[in-house]
């Protein structure tokens, strides 16, 4: 014995209404901007993504290690330039202007 199928019913709303619904959106990723290399201790040179958020934000991030596995750590511009100034690093201070500052 088979159950019994219920006819299709028309929606409720008027057509007008159902239009005017948009679909919906994609949600805004981070968008990469640039990438250098991190002077940190001997070999150890760990990429620097500098990333633009949805909102507008820009933050570096860094994958560094924490006792036994990489962690990400996401910094501002500011801190990664007080690194690179404490430690002698011009170069690597320009590098970071730069990229912070394109559009």
């Amino acid at each position: 014995m088979s159950t019994p199928i219920a006819p299709l019913r028309a929606p409720t709303e008027p057509a007008h209404a159902l239009a005017e619904i948009a679909p919906p959106r994609r949600p805004r990723r981070a968008r990469r901007i640039g990438r250098l290399r991190l002077p940190i201790a001997g070999p150890y040179r760990p990429w620097a993504t500098l990333y633009e958020l949805p909102d507008g934000r820009r933050l570096w991030c860094v994958r560094l290690w924490d006792v036994d596995r990489p962690v990400r750590r996401c910094l501002p511009t500011g801190l990664l330039v007080a690194f690179a100034r404490l430690n002698g690093l011009d170069e690597l201070r320009r590098e970071i202007e730069r990229l912070a500052e394109l559009e």
